[in-house]
């Protein structure tokens, strides 16, 4: 098992049971104890457990963070829907797009409607689930099964995505900064966008604006890597000035 694909599911062990063992990881992943060791020493980092005798314990701080898809899509709902509003229009012409597993791209490829030109690839279940529109056809990777955020991982779901060329990803992420760029929690959703911007012929970030200047756990982009940074409101100056110099088109 990849490195990724253990501490994904690790996360979703501490998740569920609040606590996992150094042993039972080794025994179930086929790994060595000092592989889990080095694996629970990167999750304590992030702060998402903390170790003990023999294994680890869920950090409850972190828990807030793991909402449900469904419990985060109803969180600043308006902020989505009028990102989702501005996307719109930039997806025209667009036959072949991408889309990540997060609820601001899912409130966009909600409002896409009946168009039979586009073929949609994507990884979160919940786009499965919800576009039930016969004229969009919906591309998916296999992979492992997240249940929290609903959606696939992993080298089975990276190896599917990397056979594709697609006009523009919608992607999200978890913070972005000037100089930091764009941010996530997660290293195993962190991995799979990176594949998805390497097979974009454009990308439009959709951030609300309580993701700016903030600094998550893992690097996922550059900013000048982007092609629209799609907001609800005005951004301050220095924004304005760093995306212009970096060609960077503000939609808000």
């Amino acid at each position: 098992m990849a490195a990724g694909e253990r501490l994904e599911t690790i996360r979703a062990l501490l998740t569920n049971d609040g606590q996992v063992s150094v042993s039972d990881l080794s025994r179930s992943m086929s790994v060595t104890e000092e592989t889990i060791r080095r694996d629970l020493e990167k999750l304590e980092a992030e702060g998402f457990l903390m170790r003990t005798y023999g294994g680890a314990v869920l950090n409850e701080a972190h828990r807030a963070e793991d909402v449900h898809f469904y419990r985060r899509t109803r969180r600043n709902l308006a902020e989505k829907r009028a990102i989702a509003l501005n996307v719109l229009p930039i997806l025209q012409g667009k036959h072949a797009i991408a889309a990540d597993a997060s609820s601001t791209v899912l409130e966009t490829i909600r409002l896409i409607g009946n168009r039979e030109d586009v073929s949609l690839l994507t990884y979160s279940a919940a786009v499965f689930h919800e576009l039930n529109d016969p004229a969009i056809t919906i591309v998916s990777p296999g992979g492992q099964f997240d249940k929290s955020g609903l959606a696939l991982y992993g080298r089975t779901t990276i190896r599917a995505i990397s056979q594709y060329h697609v006009d523009i990803l919608l992607l999200s992420c978890k913070s972005l900064s000037i100089d930091g760029g764009l941010r996530d929690s997660r290293e195993s959703e962190a991995e799979t966008k990176r594949v998805l911007i390497e097979r974009a012929k454009e990308i439009a970030l959709l951030a609300d604006h309580s993701k700016f200047d903030q600094n998550a756990f893992v690097p996922l982009a550059d900013l000048d890597r982007i092609d629209y940074l799609v907001t609800d409101c005005e951004p301050s100056d220095d924004w304005k000035q760093a995306c212009c110099a970096r060609g960077v088109k503000l939609l808000y």
